[in-house]
């Protein structure tokens, strides 16, 4: 439940209208610096074309602000350095600053010079499209061969404005032109001397100013190629140029990612999205401590760091940049932009109050498809199998095992040594105010237990693998498991299950077939069926026309209930057991799999033991008159009865409730006969007749003692004469002392027979009492004793109360009507 702070985030922070209604254009966070100009072709989004607009969606830096405040200086007042290169310390933004710049030429008074080397086409010369944007047309500038310094120098001198050339990704058309031969030479290394000669000449014209990126190395050369070692020396060159004259300029560090981001997709200013969160931040702070996700030292950093990032916790930030940024086809800023852009379209309807990496969700198709272009296809089949898919198997774990499985993909690519999330980094990703940080641990240890790409060699980190992992070989050994494979090893479970120690005879599954067959002998049988089939079970009881059954209620039959889980049960532990026999002395078989595997194995068969306790409780027993009556469904407890033969819990079970007797009364016994033989005999026939244990229990009946006979001994004093009223004898002697009296009695019991012939002789002169209150029960057990209960009102003397046992007696006070 939300806590009276808890507001969605979608309420507290104001969405772009792109963003919410799901419309924006994902080409308009690919914007070049070229597009911006106004292609024809290819036109930027309005976003980055209308300064206005621009100027709203953009986080201006503390470095951006210092660099655009240089390259004023420079073109206004012809001070500083002419040539720049832009850099950023989180490895993106730069086109995002050029585009800045060249809005800010309107205000600077100053004329744009726009070489976009991603769009430039190789066949065009950079000198000669300069011209181009200065004067309309290309005469001085002309040919594919480098002009000289003066010639460069004529360009650009005496304009009656400034000059702002701004050069992005200018290698990649480098790159390109190395195709174009020019004489002995290629229009790339053309270009090499070309821009050479512009930083010798920018220290004569004071106002122009060149402001040029250059991608990493690693992300523009191809060390496959032929030209590989061409390219690296061209790379090197044109950075040693601009190198020997350049001023780095950072225009944004890793702390201002989260800020241009935020200022894209929220249009609430920033000191009001931080004041405006920061119950909830402190909330989730507060949580994540507790959950020992956050130590004490980090809670502060984390907590500052959160009020710049929400609604986006501050590892979504970290773990696109430190991990998804690693791949070359993922900008960092670019890519941020657009998978959360569409992360909280999804979202605006959830009530989340923030967004952390487990809300990053793969079941969204548009999602997927924005991450899945940086890992490769390979990586569908982990989502489909494991996490997002109709049949994906966290689905088993509920909405939580979702979190989870989303959070580990996260931080698993690109895979690589480091990849991977800890426990920490997993509880604060996947727990919300309705999943707590102790069920997602448990969540975690489901997963690693039944996903089929989770990485096994390292227990501390977890991450997946394109490759299916150990749970994925036990789940193919599982499947091939046949079902006579299971049936065996039921029925071979089955008999270690039981000792016959308590029944005389015990028969699992009986089969004529197969030489389980139930004899007709005159001792209690237990018969464990194959089947839930009751009437096959009447059938056994009645026999048949010509082999008529005659020990009939001897027979108790243990029926099955649903039997899908044990079944499901011995197919994984025969699939382990495969499974570690296949591998057993094979190099796969690591100390970390072999543990694994046992730990496995032996919990397959903890469940299969206290399932089949489960399975196997539905007890049927003859009836009168023929066939079996169901007793009732005996489901044992596998906490307190795990462990113990399954006849013996039976045995236990049905003697508690006295349907089977280990003891027996006389008066029952001699009802069945005039001999302890024939008495059994008639009782293990027919049934719905008393089970008697054994052939014993009854002789034992037989051979109980009558109870003495009374004998009333002589009083030594005659009884005192009840006095009359007054107190003082008729003939005025010596008063009589009279006999203490009782109110009430009530008196409860369990005797054997002799007991109740004691009780019998105690109350024999109670007619001539005088009682307003006389009621007796007398209750015959299976087991041979008597359930008593008498309840007495008036006047009771004391003589026989006293020789009542007092343990089992009540009196006056105690009397409850």
């Amino acid at each position: 439940m939300h806590t009276y702070f808890m507001k969605p985030f979608s309420e507290l922070v104001e969405i772009r209208p792109d963003v919410r209604d799901g419309t924006l254009d994902q080409s308009a966070y690919a914007a070049s610096l070229g597009d911006v100009v106004g292609s024809v072709d290819k036109p930027a989004a309005k976003e980055y074309r209308d300064p206005v607009l621009f100027r709203g969606m953009t986080y201006e830096t503390d470095g951006m602000r210092r660099v655009l405040e240089n390259i004023r200086i420079r073109l206004q007042d012809g001070k500083g350095n002419g040539a720049r290169q832009l850099e950023t310390s989180f490895g993106g933004g730069k086109t995002h600053a050029m585009i800045a710049m060249y809005h800010k030429c309107t205000d600077w008074n100053a004329i744009p010079v726009v070489i976009d080397g991603q769009t430039l086409e190789a066949s065009k010369t950079i000198w000669g499209e300069i011209e181009m944007q200065l004067d309309g047309q290309i005469t001085k500038m002309a040919g594919q061969t480098a002009p000289s310094g003066p010639q460069i120098y004529g360009l650009l001198n005496d304009r009656n404005k400034p000059i702002l050339i701004l050069m992005d990704e200018i290698f990649n058309y480098i790159a390109a032109a190395m195709g174009v031969m020019v004489g002995n030479s290629d229009l790339a290394a053309q270009t090499i001397t070309f821009m050479q000669r512009l930083n010798g000449q920018l220290g004569s014209l004071p106002h122009v100013c060149l402001v040029m990126s250059l991608s990493n190395r690693d992300d523009v050369l191809n060390a496959d190629t032929e030209a590989a070692k061409t390219q690296i020396e061209y790379y090197e060159k044109l950075r040693n140029i601009i190198g020997r004259h350049r001023q780095m300029d950072p225009v944004s560090e890793y702390k201002d990612v989260s800020h241009i981001i935020r200022r894209r997709l929220f249009s609430t200013k920033e000191n009001l999205i931080e004041h405006e969160a920061k119950d909830i931040i402190q909330y989730c702070v507060t949580q994540m401590k507790k959950g020992g996700s956050l130590s004490a030292d980090e809670v502060g950093d984390y907590t500052e760091r959160f009020g710049d990032t929400y609604p986006f916790t501050p590892d979504v930030i970290d773990v696109l940049n430190n991990r998804w940024g690693a791949y070359p086809t993922f900008q960092r800023t670019r890519g941020v932009l657009r998978l959360l852009s569409l992360v909280v379209h999804s979202l605006l309807e959830s009530g989340r109050s923030w967004i952390s990496p487990g809300d990053i969700d793969l079941s969204v198709q548009s999602i997927r498809r924005e991450l899945l272009q940086h890992t490769g296809d390979n990586a569908e089949s982990v989502i489909t199998a494991d996490i997002a898919g109709p049949n994906a198997l966290a689905n088993g774990a509920g909405s939580r095992g979702a979190r989870c499985a989303s959070s580990i993909f996260m931080y698993s690519f690109p895979p690589k040594d480091g990849s991977g999330a800890t426990y920490a980094e997993i509880k604060r990703a996947a727990f919300t105010d309705d999943i707590t940080h102790h069920t997602v641990g448990d969540t975690i240890g489901w997963l690693q237990r039944n996903l089929f790409h989770l990485d096994p060699t390292d227990s501390s980190v977890l991450r997946f693998d394109l490759k299916p992992n150990l749970n994925h070989m036990i789940d193919q050994a599982k499947r091939s498991v046949s079902d006579r494979a299971v049936e065996d090893e039921e029925h071979k479970i089955l008999d270690g299950a039981i000792d016959g120690g308590k029944f005389v005879d015990v028969v699992v599954w009986p089969d004529e077939t197969r030489a389980r067959v139930i004899q007709d002998r005159p001792v209690l049988q237990l018969v464990i069926c194959k089947e839930d089939d009751p009437e096959w079970c009447a059938n056994v009881v009645n026999g048949t026309s010509k082999s008529r059954r005659i020990n009939m209620n001897g027979l108790i039959f243990l029926l099955p209930s649903d039997g899908m889980v044990l079944g499901d049960l011995l197919r994984l532990y025969l699939g382990l057991l495969s499974v570690q026999q296949r591998l057993s002395g094979t190099i796969e078989y690591t100390k970390a799999t072999r543990s694994y595997l046992q730990s496995e194995i032996e919990r397959a068969k903890q469940g299969i033991g206290d399932v089949l306790l489960k399975k196997y409780s539905v007890v049927y027993i003859p009836q009168k008159g023929g066939g079996v009556h169901k007793i009732r469904d005996y489901v044992f407890n596998p906490a307190t009865d795990s462990g113990k033969p399954l006849d013996h819990l039976l045995w236990d079970r049905m003697v508690y409730e006295d349907h089977i007797a280990v003891g027996m009364a006389p008066d029952i016994a001699k009802q069945y006969g005039e001999d302890a033989d024939t008495a059994y005999d008639t009782m293990i026939r027919t049934p719905g007749n008393v089970m008697p244990a054994s052939l014993d229990v009854v002789r034992k009946a037989f051979e109980v003692p009558k109870p003495p006979p009374i004998v009333e001994d002589e009083p030594e004093e005659p009884e005192p004469v009840k006095p009359p009223k007054g107190g003082e004898d008729a003939g005025g002697g010596e008063p009589v002392e009279p006999e203490v009296m009782h109110e009430r009695m009530v008196y409860t019991n369990v005797v054997d027979a002799h007991g109740l012939h004691t009780l019998r002789s105690l109350l024999s002169d109670t007619p001539n009492l005088n009682l307003t209150v006389f009621v007796g029960s007398v209750k015959l057990r299976p087991d041979g004793m008597f359930d008593v209960r008498l309840e007495m009102g008036g006047e009771i003397p004391d003589r026989i109360v006293s020789n009542i046992d007092p343990e089992h007696v009540e009196t006056d006070s105690g009397w409850k009507e």
